[in-house]
């Protein structure tokens, strides 16, 4: 039997850390999951979708490189 975790919501200074927990998007002007906006922002940047509210999304970066920072590298 999984257990679904409760999505948090960030607090000011609070740093994402599961792909569930929400935020609010300033580009988007809606809340989203972590999860969410690499995802969207990785493909806008990979696939230069210069259309999309998340290319070069200054928030969508700070995200991803303090996501990236939670794991080691090897």
């Amino acid at each position: 039997m999984s257990v679904r975790r409760k999505r948090n919501a960030r607090q000011p200074g609070q740093r994402l850390k599961y792909l569930e927990d929400e935020f609010y998007c300033r580009a988007r002007r809606r809340r989203l999951s972590l999860g969410k906006c690499l995802n969207d922002y990785c493909n806008a940047n990979a696939f230069e979708d210069r259309k999309s509210a998340c290319w070069r999304c200054p928030q969508g970066q700070n995200n991803r490189s303090d996501y990236s920072r939670e794991f080691p590298s090897f």
